[in-house]
């Protein structure tokens, strides 16, 4: 079995799915080009996705790629096959570190799977305290961005299948695919990067939450994240900058 795997997912119906090398060069990642892979689909987009079979929430486009089919594609072809999973967003992510790197530290701090977050709550606070009531907006990076995962395969697998279960069985709009796993993480409790020692996302952020040092991002926190991921129309671009 081969260590790690990095795995984003993308699907439109007017482009065709991108190459390996591709992938490589726009997230600036040292991992092996065949341990890159791509869940890709050219059959819906978010414009046509109301013959999917995703459950309730507005975004079934997202519900359906970064749940339903990410989980279907881990099954098929990275299950057995790879230790580590990390799977991001295709449009605004961008490696400040080294995958590798990256891989060795989560190796080494025995997680099972840790998850980013992000300064701000989505789904809107007033939603995602319904299902969880101690949820505070004034909890900085303890809200769940889902643009982000590392973990072990099988306990990445396993989660994505209570995903779906809950996305089939509950009559709730998560709104997408980051409200599912907002409702999900009520109850079971995910390992948050709070701290941002892995992914960083910027969203609604300013200029006073990190710095550049070395040509890398330091966060205010203190620590260097591997990956960068400028998620929202409220970024810092820092990926245009690394």
């Amino acid at each position: 079995m081969k260590k790690s795997c990095l795995i984003t997912t993308f699907y439109s119906k007017s482009q065709k799915c991108p190459s390996k090398l591709c992938l490589k060069e726009k997230f600036g990642c040292d991992c092996l080009i065949d341990d890159i892979h791509i869940n890709y689909s050219d059959s819906f987009d978010p414009w046509n996705s109301d013959h999917l079979q995703a459950g309730d929430s507005k975004r079934k486009d997202l519900v359906y790629g970064k749940i339903f089919m990410l989980r279907d594609y881990i099954e098929e072809n990275i299950l057995g096959k790879y230790e580590i999973i990390c799977h991001v967003d295709y449009n605004d992510v961008k490696f400040s570190r080294s995958f590798a790197e990256m891989i060795e530290s989560f190796d080494k701090s025995k997680k099972s799977i840790c998850i980013a977050t992000e300064k701000k709550c989505w789904p809107d606070i007033e939603v995602v305290a319904k299902w969880n009531p101690i949820v505070s907006e004034l909890d900085e990076f303890h809200h769940i961005n889902s643009g982000c995962i590392l973990s072990r395969t099988e306990v990445l697998f396993h989660h994505l299948e209570r995903l779906v279960e809950i996305c089939l069985n509950e009559k709730i709009d998560f709104w997408d695919d980051q409200g599912v796993w907002q409702y999900y993480n009520s109850f079971a409790k995910i390992d948050m990067d709070t701290r941002c020692e892995y992914f960083f996302c910027t969203a609604l952020l300013d200029n006073t939450y990190f710095t550049k040092e070395d040509g890398k991002i330091k966060t205010k926190f203190g620590t260097l994240p591997y990956v960068i991921h400028d998620n929202s129309s409220f970024s810092l671009n820092l990926t245009q900058q690394i």
